[in-house]
């Protein structure tokens, strides 16, 4: 089939376009599309895959009489995209005849309740859409009994993911109830597991299916440059960033950190018309920076991957990357935004700020030359499998259980998933109450709607809102940033806690914002623009991106073939210099370049580097292990890091990757998931994980063995490999890899020591107190800013502390100069006393006057009452303290006879020990004094 064979309606508006011809990718989608069959369609940016899935189903649209909507559904991963698919679809689908509509989160309610009166025959929606509409939109959903087509638009972003499962399981269900095997159609950018990807997509689907690709060979052109920096790096970047610039540019960083940072120094040159865009931002914000692309009025855009995907932005004339992209195929699509036509050439520049760096991007140019693209597993999550038994059970009300089973289990990602394994997960949820079991028939319980809460007002610290139950995309504790009622940002909780006060001033959407409110209780901050000064810029949760696994193995094939890349244009003379530096500095000392097979042991004052070219996945595994085992005191003076190039500990003597190597592999196996249980990459997953299974309190070892094994599973599949650790340990001990001691640091060394460390991450929250507060006097404020937690956590635990059964006892008193609280430790107190920094907090101003201690002991029986005067206090505190017949006081203050306003202005101290009563009855003269005459 041809394009002749289309509608001459279709062959109209092909003209209209001014379409000499359809791309190669459109031609030949035509027949088997036409024939029913499920498609994959895979080719690079701008090959128009949009229409070479939509030009044949517009043509079956034509033709079928008994078409009513909904007939297409079109899935895409991003709501921007929605946005301009909606525009771009329309202008086919309205001249057909035909009415589109869309729906995500930030449609307006009026646009949704449009399409209830006026049915569209074109949805544009994301998973989490799609997943609203079954579960909830009991009118609405009916519409799709009438499916005839589905799209799902950037499937390699969707399918190695959470929403990739979800999705998975919704078409499944859309199937089941529709009672249709509709016709599914896939969208990808190049992927290297093309077929696996097809099974995924096409799920239970009885259709023949073709994967249709055209070749990913798009012809880039790229330079490599070294920045120079002496003196301030940022300065130097931004200067190096203005004489690049070709309107318009979009510059990729891979961290809204370096977003932000960028765009503070940038504009101290005036450049105008220069935006940022990044996932932090507001939709708003988004949206009129990529409508200024798209009109062509933006010099530069300084972006993360918000922009890598297929929203139009227009005609871009160069990509620059600062520092080198996690992957080929982010590589490819961030350089594949120039150039976007396909005869046209795509242009980028990665600027680079390490010597590693330069190797790094030789590497990844090689790999996307030769079109080696990452191949992501598939994990079949738990937490997805127990949301869509809850969804489907709001969709039916009630559901029978095999019947549930069978429509889960009918999706690639859940087909070995055992009955027995569901039966134990669905009996799991009852015992949570998120589910109701009555012999095979399972409905909600009541614990959804507690999770789940309609009450945006008054929520506990574990509610989540109700919209937040259709989604799989992750959601990191923010706060959102207010202005006069709309959102312009968004923070992690985490830095809040820590970093931000009211009247600070921040910088975000490259503009500043002084607070003028935090509500801890809503999660929001009140800003209000800030005209001068300087902005402190927020540092986001996951900014450090993994590295691909195909990095290691190309890096060392071009470090051993460097001599060709010194006679290239693509690098510039700072990058030549670096590489022949890197190389020389091996064979000068004779020794082998660094490869995987060879591990250097190095060391930097006291740090031990471990320097190799080595998986990232094992590296990390490696490197918690050593934190692990180093740790086992509890120190907070150990770290590690770990990268492809190497992984290090820092604060141990003693040589902990012998004993590893020494262990057996039950032994090692039983260490490496201790060590990540103790991460908190463990226990942010958990927290992620735990309301999809109706766990709302503490997480029992005991009782909650299904979850916590979920959780390590899950953990493990983002960050860790176990079975590759141990392979490479094994490896080490059969003497595969060798090992070489040198002295000094090599410059694969120094690449490790340009990662940042990771420090032992401790659950126990009164022994990160102890930890903190070692040696000092403290304020709830002052504490708060140093552990990043909230004050009024913090003070509810400084508060149990003080109780004598407590581990880490403390205790508080009143600082005099500030009339602070301060909070010791114990056994620190007397030592606090003597340095003399609170002198006046414990030097009555008075010696005559005489005071009555009241003491209520821990039991409760009775008061009892101790005369002393200050004299005596000070010269001869054991004849007053001898006189407490208790070791354990549960409240000691102060009054005086003939004063009744003493009284009221004495200090309380509660959970008093006898060791330190005299400093606290001191510290009480000495406040009541300095309140009456100071």
């Amino acid at each position: 089939m041809d394009k002749n064979d289309l509608s001459y309606k279709l062959l109209s508006l092909i003209r209209e376009k001014g379409w000499d011809d359809l791309t190669s990718i459109q031609k030949k989608t035509l027949s088997p599309i036409l024939l029913g069959k499920n498609v994959l369609i895979i080719a690079p940016t701008g090959y128009g895959k949009t229409e070479a899935a939509l030009l044949p189903i517009f043509n079956s649209m034509l033709n079928d009489t008994s078409l009513s909507p909904v007939a297409l559904l079109y899935i895409t991963p991003l709501k921007a995209l929605i946005n301009d698919l909606t525009h771009r679809i329309d202008w086919w689908a309205s001249k057909l005849g035909f009415i589109v509509s869309r729906k995500h989160g930030e449609v307006p309610q009026k646009e949704k309740s449009i399409r209830l009166k006026r049915v569209p025959h074109i949805l544009d929606t994301t998973p989490e859409g799609l997943e609203v509409d079954l579960d909830w939109a009991t009118k609405f959903r009916e519409n799709y009994k009438n499916i005839k087509w589905v799209v799902i638009d950037e499937v390699h972003e969707l399918v190695h993911s959470k929403r990739g499962a979800q999705l998975s399981v919704l078409l499944e269900r859309l199937k089941e109830y529709s009672g249709n095997d509709f016709q599914r159609i896939g969208l990808s950018a190049t992927i290297s597991n093309e077929k696996k990807v097809a099974q995924l997509l096409f799920g239970s689907s009885q259709r023949d299916f073709n994967i249709i690709k055209v070749s990913s060979n798009k012809n880039f052109e790229l330079k490599i440059h070294k920045v120079e920096h002496q003196g301030e790096t940022w300065t130097t970047i931004a200067k190096t960033v203005i004489n690049k610039i070709e309107k318009p540019t979009l510059l990729f960083t891979n961290s809204r950190f370096s977003t932000e940072r960028l765009f503070e120094e940038l504009e101290k040159y005036n450049i105008p018309s220069v935006f940022v865009h990044h996932s932090s931002i507001s939709r708003d914000d988004k949206n009129k920076v990529e409508e200024n692309l798209r009109e062509g009025r933006a010099n530069l855009v300084i972006c993360t991957r918000t922009l890598e995907l297929g929203i139009h932005v227009g005609d871009v004339k160069k990509v620059i990357m600062y520092r080198p992209p996690p992957s080929v195929s982010s590589f490819l699509q961030r350089l594949g935004r120039s150039g976007h036509l396909i005869d046209h050439v795509s242009c980028g520049e990665i600027l680079c700020l390490y010597d590693h760096e330069v190797i790094e991007s030789l590497a990844l140019s090689e790999l996307a030359m030769q079109g080696k693209l990452e191949s992501g597993k598939v994990m079949p999550f738990l937490d997805v499998v127990a949301r869509e038994a809850i969804g489907i059970a709001l969709q039916y009300g009630e559901v029978d259980v095999n019947r549930l089973y069978s429509i889960i289990s009918s999706s690639t990602y859940f087909r070995a998933l055992s009955f027995e394994e569901f039966l134990k997960l669905i009996e799991y949820l009852a015992n949570n109450n998120l589910l109701k079991v009555e012999g095979n028939r399972v409905k909600v319980g009541k614990t959804f709607f507690k999770i789940w809460s309609f009450n945006k007002n008054n929520k506990l610290a574990w509610m989540k809102d109700f919209s937040e139950f259709f989604s799989f995309v992750s959601s990191d504790e923010t706060f959102l940033l207010r202005f006069e009622n709309k959102t312009v940002g968004e923070i992690d909780a985490i830095y809040v806690y820590k970093h931000l006060r009211n009247n600070d001033t921040i910088r975000i959407s490259g503009k500043l914002w002084r607070i003028v409110s935090i509500d801890l209780n809503k999660m929001t901050i009140t800003v209000v623009p800030a005209n001068d000064g300087e902005g402190e810029i927020p540092i986001w949760k996951g900014e450090n991106v993994s590295r691909s696994n195909l990095l290691p193995k190309k890096i060392s094939k071009v470090i051993r073939n460097y001599k060709r890349y010194l006679d290239l244009n693509i690098i510039n003379n700072a990058a030549k210099n670096d590489l022949k530096n890197f190389v020389n500095f091996y064979l000068v000392h004779g020794l082998p370049l660094p490869n995987r097979k060879t591990i250097y042991v190095e060391k930097d004052k006291n740090e031990i580097i471990y320097a190799t070219l080595i998986n990232e996945k094992v590296s990390n595994t490696l490197a918690h292990l050593l934190l692990y085992l180093a740790t086992k005191d509890l120190s907070l003076n150990v770290s590690v890091r770990s990268s492809i190039y190497g992984f290090s500990i820092r604060g141990v003597e003693n040589d902990l990757m012998s004993e590893i190597v020494n262990m057996n592999e039950d032994e090692l196996r039983k260490l490496i998931i201790k060590s990540i249980m103790r991460s908190p990459l463990f226990y942010t997953v958990l927290k992620e994980i735990k309301y999809s299974f109706g766990k709302i309190g503490n997480v029992s070892l005991h009782d909650d063995k299904l979850l916590i094994k979920e959780a390590i599973k899950q953990t493990v599949y983002k960050y860790f490999s176990i079975k590759n650790t141990l392979k490479y340990i094994k490896m080490i001990k059969n003497k595969d890899i060798d090992i070489i001691h040198i002295e000094g640091i090599s410059p694969l060394g120094r690449a490790v020591l340009n990662h940042t460390p990771l420090r032992p991450w401790i659950t126990d929250l009164s022994i990160r107190i102890y930890q903190a507060m070692k040696g000092g006097a403290y304020t709830v404020s002052e504490l708060s800013e140093m552990l990043g937690i909230s004050e009024k956590s913090l003070e509810s635990r400084l508060k149990k502390m003080r109780k004598y059964d407590s581990k880490y006892r403390t205790c508080n008193f009143i600082d005099i100069d500030t009339k602070d609280m301060r909070w010791v430790l114990l056994e620190d107190f007397e030592e606090i006393v003597e340095t003399g920094d609170y002198y006046n907090s414990f030097e009555p101003i008075k010696l005559d006057e005489t005071y009555v201690a009241v003491i209520r002991p821990i039991n409760n029986e009775g008061n009892i009452e101790i005369v002393f005067r200050v004299k005596e206090l000070v010269e001869n505190p054991e004849n007053v303290t001898r006189r407490i017949p208790y070791d354990e006081v549960f409240e000691l203050k102060l009054k005086d006879p003939s004063d009744p306003l003493v009284m009221s202005i004495s200090p309380r101290y509660y959970f008093v020990n006898k060791n330190v009563i005299k400093f606290l009855i001191l510290n009480a003269v000495s406040y009541i004094q300095n309140t009456r005459f100071g």
